[in-house]
C-alpha cells in the first residue's frame, strides 16, 4: 500500500548496490514520470556518496528517445535523422496539417471543445495505440465497437481516425517523431534488433522499476524481456493505485510482472499515517462500501474523527465562507502551530482560475506563501505568461498581428498589473488609458497633469518608466530569438525588486516553462521551416490556446517552502506525503467523474477491455465509484496527521450540490458521534 516504505526500500537498494561496488553507470531507475524519482535523486545528491558516474533515471519516453536518436540508421525506410516533437509542436503542426481538413470536411461539428483540446485528444489516441500495443489505424474502430448505440459518437470517432492517419502520414513523410511514433519505433522495431537491445541490456544490468502500476503495457513488455538479462532487479508495485489510467497506465497488466520475479515481498504497515488517520481510512472505506466497520476481538486503534477537521454549518453555507475557513485554518497552522508550509496541501477535484485566485489572495493576505501545479494547462491561461507575451508584442512591432491577436488596452492593463509590483488595477488602467497609443507605450513624462500623476504616484510611474525604457532600448536593436527576449525581460526587469515577479514561486515557474517552451519551439521549427518568423509563430501558437507541455525547471527536484494548491490527481501522481491536507469543494461530483473526452476513451483503449463489449451507463457508474474510492483512499494514505474537509451548501456559481464523497464523510462523522455517546 502507499506509505508502506516501498520507495524507501528502493532507495536503500540503490544505496546497497553502490556500497557493494556495483558501477553506477550499470544501474537504471525506471519510473513512469520523473517526479516519481525524487527520492532517488535525493539519494544521488547524498554528500556521503562516493564521487563517480551518475545513475541513470529514465522514463519510457526518455529511454525511447535516446535509443531512437542513437540507432536511427537502423530504422526502416523512409526515416532519416528524425526531429523530435514536443506536445506543443505536435499541436502547432496539427493546426496547419489537420486544421484545414477539419474545416474543409466539417469534421467534429457536434463537438464543442477548443481546437487545442481536440488536437490533444487525437494525439491521446495515437499515444494509446503505441503504449497499449495495437495499430494506430484501429483506434477508431475500437472506439466505435464500444459505442454502437451512440450514432453521433460513431461519426466523431471516424473523424478522429481520419485526422490521426493524416497527421501520422505527414510525420513519416517529413521525419517528425511525436511521442507515439517515437515509442512505436523503439518497441516495435529497434528493441527487436540485436544491437539496440544489447546496448541496453548489457549496459544496465541492475534495474529498479518503481510504481510499475502507473506505467504502461509498453513498459511492461520491455521489462519482461529485460529482466531475463539482468543481474538484479527490484520491481515496486502500489496496490489500489493506477491513477494514470487516462494516460495508458495498466495496473492489472503490471501485476503480471510478478511472475518474472524470484522473490516476492509485501509491505502492509504504514510509515505515513498516524493511528487516527488509519482509523479514518478504515471508516471511509466502510462508508463508501456501505458496510459497518468491525475489528473482532480488539478495539480499533486511533480515532477517525480526530483526523478530520471540517467547517461547521454556520461557516459552510456559501462557497466564500468555506474559502475563508480554509485560509484561516492554514494561517493558524503556519503562524500559531509552527507547521512548515510545504507540509500543507490544498486540493480540489478541479482547480479553476477563480478558485486558485481566491485561495492565493486570501492566503497571501495572511502571510502564507503558495505555489500551484496544473499540468498541461494552456500557457495563455496563465496571467504571468499573458503579461510577458503582451510585452513581447509591444517590443516586436514588426510582427503581423490580426485583429484577434493585436494588443488591446485590456491586455496592457493586465500586463502592467502583473509586471509592476504592488500596483492595483485602477492605477494600471490609468497608465494604459493615457500612455498606450498606437501599439506602443509612451514615456511617463507625457503626463503633465499633477492630479493624474498624484493618482498614479511617482513610485509606480518610475517602475513603469523603467519597463518602458527597457522595451524601447530593445526595439532600437536587432530582434533576438523569442526565448532570449523572454529570458532577458524576466531577468533584467520583471524579477527585480519593485516588479511583479520579484517574489513569486508561481510566476517564476510559469516563466521558466514559457522560456523552455519557446526555446524548444525555436530549435524544432528551424529544422522544419527555416524562413519562418519564429517569435511571431510561437506567440500565435500560444494565443490559440495550445496545451502546454511539462517543462521542469532546474529547481523541480526541491519542494518549494510554500503551500501547494493543486488538483487532487496532480498531488497523487507526485506520490508524496504531507502532514495536513485540505480538501475543498467535497460536495462537487467532479471528485469521482472522468474528464470529458469526446474523441477518446481510455478504458476502451486498454488491454483490459473485452472486444465486443459496449460501454454503458453501468460501466460509467462503476468507473466513477472506483475512481472516487481510489482517489480518497490514496489521499488519506499520503496524509500523516489530519484532513480538513471544506463543505459549502452552494458552489461557486450559487447552485446547491451533493456528492458521494460528502455522503461518505457524513456517515463517518455520524458513526463517530454514535460511538462517542454510546
Amino acid at each position: 500500500m502507499a506509505g508502506a516504505g516501498k520507495t524507501t526500500a528502493g532507495v536503500r537498494r540503490l544505496r546497497y548496490l553502490l556500497a557493494a561496488g556495483v558501477p553506477a553507470h550499470s544501474i537504471l531507475v525506471l519510473v513512469p514520470q520523473k517526479r516519481l524519482a525524487l527520492p532517488y535523486f535525493r539519494e544521488m545528491r547524498n554528500p556521503r556518496r562516493k564521487a563517480g558516474a551518475e545513475i541513470t533515471v529514465a522514463t519510457l519516453g526518455s529511454l525511447s528517445r535516446h535509443i531512437v536518436s542513437l540507432f536511427w540508421p537502423l530504422l526502416p525506410e523512409p526515416f532519416r535523422r528524425p526531429v523530435f516533437l514536443s506536445l506543443e509542436m505536435v499541436q502547432y503542426l496539427m493546426s496547419s496539417v489537420v486544421g484545414p481538413e477539419i474545416e474543409r470536411n466539417d469534421y467534429f461539428n457536434s463537438v464543442t471543445i477548443s481546437r487545442p483540446r481536440l488536437y490533444s485528444q487525437i494525439v491521446d489516441n495515437l499515444n494509446k495505440s503505441s503504449l497499449v500495443g495495437f495499430p494506430y489505424v484501429e483506434f477508431g474502430q475500437r472506439l466505435k465497437a464500444a459505442a454502437r448505440a451512440d450514432q453521433e459518437k460513431l461519426h466523431i470517432y471516424d473523424d478522429a481516425q481520419v485526422c490521426a492517419n493524416l497527421f501520422r502520414e505527414y510525420c513519416v513523410r517529413h521525419n517528425l517523431l511525436d511521442f507515439s511514433l517515437q515509442v512505436t519505433l523503439f518497441i516495435d522495431h529497434l528493441w527487436k534488433l540485436d544491437a539496440p537491445r544489447s546496448y541496453l541490456t548489457a549496459r544496465f544490468t541492475h534495474i529498479i522499476a518503481d510504481n510499475v502500476e502507473e506505467d504502461t503495457p509498453a513498459t511492461h513488455r520491455l521489462l519482461r524481456v529485460w529482466l531475463e538479462h539482468c543481474r538484479s532487479a527490484l520491481l515496486i508495485y502500489d496496490t489500489d493505485a493506477g491513477y494514470r489510467r487516462f494516460l495508458g497506465a495498466d495496473e492489472i497488466n503490471a501485476l503480471a510482472l510478478k511472475d518474472s520475479c524470484d522473490t516476492h515481498s509485501s509491505l502492509e504497515d504504514t510509515r505515513v499515517m498516524s493511528p487516527d488517520a488509519q482509523a479514518l481510512l478504515t471508516e471511509i472505506h466502510s462508508a463508501m462500501s456501505d458496510q459497518q466497520p468491525t475489528v473482532p476481538g480488539r478495539r480499533r486503534p486511533g480515532d477517525a474523527r480526530a483526523a478530520i477537521a471540517y467547517t461547521t454549518a454556520s461557516q459552510s453555507r456559501f462557497h466564500t465562507q468555506m474559502l475563508d475557513w480554509v485560509a484561516q485554518s492554514v494561517a493558524t497552522l503556519v503562524h500559531e502551530d509552527g507547521v512548515k508550509e510545504n507540509e500543507i496541501v490544498i486540493l480540489a477535484p478541479l482547480l479553476s482560475d477563480s478558485l486558485r485566485f481566491s485561495l492565493v489572495t486570501r492566503l497571501l493576505s495572511k502571510g502564507v506563501k503558495t505555489y500551484t501545479l496544473r499540468p498541461s494547462r494552456p500557457l495563455r491561461d496563465e496571467a504571468a505568461a499573458r503579461a510577458l507575451l503582451t510585452l513581447a508584442k509591444l517590443a516586436h512591432s514588426h510582427w503581423k498581428l490580426d485583429s484577434k491577436r493585436e494588443v488591446k488596452k485590456f491586455d496592457v492593463v493586465q500586463a502592467l498589473a502583473g509586471a509592476i509590483g504592488e500596483i492595483d488595477l485602477a492605477r494600471a488602467s490609468l497608465l494604459a488609458e493615457v500612455l498606450f497609443k498606437g501599439n506602443a507605450l509612451l514615456p511617463f513624462g507625457r503626463i503633465t497633469d499633477a492630479t493624474m500623476r498624484a493618482r498614479i504616484t511617482e513610485v509606480f510611474g518610475d517602475r513603469y518608466e523603467r519597463l518602458r525604457s527597457w522595451i524601447d532600448a530593445y526595439k532600437a536593436g536587432e530582434p533576438e530569438p523569442i526565448d532570449v527576449f523572454l529570458s532577458r525581460l524576466f531577468g533584467e526587469v520583471l524579477s527585480q525588486k519593485g516588479f511583479g515577479f520579484h517574489k513569486g514561486f508561481d510566476a517564476a515557474r510559469i516563466v521558466a516553462s514559457l522560456i523552455e517552451s519557446s526555446r524548444s519551439f525555436r530549435q524544432t521549427i528551424r529544422q522544419i521551416e527555416a524562413d519562418v518568423d519564429v517569435g511571431n509563430e510561437y506567440v500565435k501558437m500560444v494565443d490559440e490556446g495550445v496545451m502546454a507541455d511539462q517543462y521542469e525547471p532546474e529547481s523541480w527536484k526541491r519542494r518549494p517552502s510554500a503551500v501547494l494548491i493543486a488538483p487532487a490527481y496532480t498531488f497523487l501522481l507526485s506520490n508524496q506525503a504531507v502532514d495536513y491536507q485540505f480538501w475543498v469543494n467535497i460536495d462537487s461530483p467532479a471528485w469521482g467523474r472522468r474528464l470529458y473526452q469526446p474523441l477518446t476513451q481510455p478504458y476502451v483503449l486498454s488491454l483490459q477491455w473485452r472486444p465486443g463489449d459496449v460501454w454503458t451507463d453501468s460501466h460509467e457508474q462503476q468507473t466513477s465509484e472506483e475512481m472516487l474510492y481510489r482517489v480518497v483512499t490514496g489521499l488519506i494514505k499520503r496524509c500523516r496527521r489530519k484532513v480538513f474537509i471544506g463543505y459549502s451548501q452552494f458552489n461557486e456559481r450559487g447552485f446547491e450540490q451533493m456528492s458521494e464523497l460528502r455522503v461518505a464523510f457524513d456517515r463517518v462523522l455520524l458513526r463517530s458521534r454514535e460511538e462517542a455517546y454510546g
